[in-house]
């Protein structure tokens, strides 16, 4: 991906966390599901935990434990977690052009 498209990423990735307070120190699952989601997206982009740590006010480990749960619940398919990042997920199905269709 271009650096263009890593800064678009991102932006869309902070009208998402603005949009939802993913921000804020909510322990809610729901909450924690979408973060969670979205430091995996994130990672998989090339950001460090430390940068994807500096976007939600969090330190890097618990950017890791996040994308270590999301792992988890990937692997084993928990229902909850995948009602909870449905609509993410489907945001980020067909990668840019689906990415596209988040407001800036």
């Amino acid at each position: 991906m271009k650096d263009h498209d890593v800064s678009e990423f991102l932006e869309k990735i902070m009208v998402l966390i603005e949009q939802d307070n993913l921000n804020v120190t909510s322990r809610s699952q729901p909450k924690s599901h979408k973060r969670y989601f979205l430091y995996n997206k994130m990672r998989e982009m090339g950001l460090t935990f430390e940068q994807i740590g500096e976007y939600f006010g969090r330190d890097h480990a618990t950017i890791i434990h996040g994308v270590k749960k999301h792992n988890i619940y990937m692997e084993i398919k928990d229902s909850k977690y995948l009602k909870d990042i449905e609509e993410y997920d489907n945001l980020f199905q067909d990668n840019q052009r689906d990415i596209d269709t988040i407001p800036c």
